[in-house]
């Protein structure tokens, strides 16, 4: 009888648990893989965020002071709302009773608290001119605050109108299509929303050129005369902007602009801010003179800013006081740096241990514009 071939069960058992064997350790490789891979995807979109919204605040703080007066810009000392925080000068955010708006506006905790790192945020928001507005229709081109929009010698054309009485005064300015400039200009024309400072470089606090309301009349100020107010109305035929009352920031409707050579500069107010409005999900809002926030960063958990403040008095200068989060009103004019850090989290927790990625980055930019000290001299 002819024997039958094969495995006995021995060999069978021992066969299986050398293939189970492998295969344990060929999936375990592969889930220690795809848990490396998420690990990186993770971090990688961690510090994407972090980098995205560093790079914005860094631009941001670098154009800080530039096109506009060094003391500031002059406004009316109440009732002007203050940007991301809801709330206004007159009630003592971020400072009661504020008449000027520096390059630079700290905003120590003004921001919520994340329920993911349990602190109050901080909230800045910076000023700069704006020189975007280029009209190439002209050889060579124009910018909107080359010349001065009423200039009978230049500009024509060119006219305001300021009527009624605090605080409902209505004012539109007319520029000079055919000499001086096109306020609109694809996507950098004037827009609903958009603050225009004016000034008077000719005039004077107590002259016949001056403005209605001492509260927006800088002394300071080499130009003399300003008022910042909120376009509220666009015409392109007639080449036209109105500033009428219940603008978001409450600027217009109390400043009467009288006689005198006046230039219109576009002024950006861009705010910074951490919204917590989804728990889960901290952002890092960017907004522009109250036109609606845009988030630059995801899953950020923590905004703090510091500055290092020059005191201009000592000889040789030197620096007054070092990364401050909440300097005096009366510094602002002084800041050298600016220390930003950002905090942010993975958007998902890793793996079955159900604990979030975290990561955070620090930059400090120097402030143009403003005071500048070598200390390395």
């Amino acid at each position: 009888m002819k024997r039958q071939k094969g495995f006995s069960l021995i060999e069978v058992l021992i066969a299986t648990a050398v293939m189970i064997g492998i295969v344990g350790a060929t999936v375990g490789a592969l889930t220690d893989a795809t848990r490396a891979t998420q690990a990186v995807v993770m971090m990688a979109d961690t510090q994407e965020n972090l980098r995205a919204g560093l790079n914005y605040i860094t631009r941001d703080l670098t154009q800080a002071g530039e096109g506009i007066p060094q003391g500031g810009i002059t406004i009316p000392t109440t009732g002007v709302v203050w940007p991301g925080t809801g709330g206004n000068f007159a009630s003592g955010s971020p400072a009661a009773n504020w008449s000027v708006l520096p390059a630079i506006s700290p905003g120590y905790q003004k921001g919520p608290a994340t329920t993911t790192s349990n602190l109050k945020t901080d909230v800045v928001t910076i000023l700069y001119g704006d020189t975007t507005l280029q009209d190439t229709n002209f050889t060579p081109a124009h910018w909107l605050n080359e010349f001065p929009f009423n200039l009978a010698s230049s500009c024509p054309a060119g006219a305001f109108t300021s009527t009624g009485a605090s605080p409902n005064i209505n004012t539109t300015i007319t520029f000079d299509a055919t000499n001086c400039i096109h306020i609109n200009t694809g996507n950098t024309g004037l827009a609903v929303g958009d603050l225009i400072l004016l000034q008077n470089n000719a005039g004077s606090c107590s002259g016949g050129n001056s403005i209605i309301a001492s509260s927006s009349c800088d002394t300071n100020s080499p130009g003399g005369n300003m008022v910042l107010q909120t376009i509220t109305a666009v015409n392109n035929g007639a080449n036209t902007i109105t500033f009428a009352p219940g603008d978001a920031l409450g600027l217009n409707g109390r400043t009467k602009v009288l006689a005198g050579t006046w230039t219109a500069t576009r002024v950006w107010m861009i705010t910074y801010y951490i919204d917590n409005s989804n728990t889960a999900r901290p952002q890092l809002m960017r907004e522009v003179n109250l036109k609606g926030a845009v988030p630059v960063g995801d899953v950020i958990e923590n905004l703090q800013v510091f500055y290092d403040l020059l005191d201009p008095t000592a000889n040789p200068p030197a620096i007054m006081a070092a990364q401050q989060e909440s300097p005096a009103v009366a510094n602002l004019q002084y800041i050298r740096d600016a220390y930003v850090f950002l905090a942010a989290r993975s958007s998902t927790s890793y793996g079955s241990s159900g604990k979030y990625f975290r990561n955070n980055l620090e930059t400090v930019v120097s402030i143009r514009g403003l005071a500048f000290y070598n200390e390395f001299n």
